[in-house]
């Protein structure tokens, strides 16, 4: 919601008080949030703590949902008035003749569901063999996000020590990577701001996989050009 409003307010420079609350939330109120619960030692982070967390999350929640709805409103109301215009110029669209066929349009599905397909066969069952999951996760997401993925191999080639994929999310990015360790594969996640790498998170495979998964599905239905790759990759 706050990568919508950031667009919202950055297109029609909204400067009301919603638009107002919402980059205060982007900017400080949810990180202040988190730092907070981050600022209480891991050992003392117990069920209260993370209930607090909770509650204040779903508060910053739904108070964004209001505010972008508000900020949203001038949108319908000009969608509504350009609808009353057209009609008034073209009259009503029965009174219009039929357009021939063109052809079949590409057959675009859910985004989550396209980036689920690509997903399955990363978390196949049996998907155990590190030097197979990486050779897979690097042959895959190069092809369908080039401008995204990055595959190490070593100096002389050979199976890939580390696979990155850079996925934008809002004015930062997030970069997720597997990469080939003593244990097999270990998975994390940074976030890039400005093109500086913050403190990197290790997280379980599985955990790396749905976080990626959301972000992705994210990406790819506000990006058409990698909603196309997808498709094409897919139904190729």
């Amino acid at each position: 919601m706050l990568d919508e409003a950031e667009r919202l307010i950055e297109r029609d420079g909204a400067t009301d008080e919603s638009a107002f609350s919402l980059k205060e939330t982007s900017r400080r109120y949810l990180p202040d949030t988190l730092n907070a619960y981050l600022n209480v030692p891991p050992s003392q982070r117990d069920a209260v703590a993370d209930a607090l967390l909770v509650d204040q999350l779903h508060l910053l929640e739904r108070a964004t949902a209001q505010r972008l709805a508000a900020l949203a409103e001038a949108g319908r109301s000009n969608l509504a008035a350009n609808g009353a215009f057209l009609a008034e110029r073209f009259g009503p669209e029965q009174a219009l003749p039929e357009i021939p066929p063109t052809g079949m349009p590409v057959p675009y599905g859910p985004p989550r569901a396209l980036v689920a397909r690509l997903f399955a066969d990363l978390q196949a069952p049996g998907r155990s063999d590190p030097a197979q999951l990486l050779e897979l996760a690097g042959r895959r997401f190069a092809a369908v996000f080039p401008n995204l993925t990055t595959v190490r191999r070593g100096l002389f080639g050979g199976p890939p020590k580390s696979v990155a994929l850079d996925v934008p999310r809002g004015a930062d990015v997030l970069r997720y990577v597997l990469e080939a360790d003593r244990a097999g594969v270990a998975a994390s996640c940074t976030k890039v701001v400005r093109g500086v790498a913050l403190r990197s998170e290790r997280i379980d495979v599985g955990e790396w996989m749905r976080a990626l998964l959301e972000d992705m599905s994210a990406y790819v239905e506000r990006d058409r050009a990698a909603r196309e790759l997808l498709t094409a990759f897919l139904t190729g």
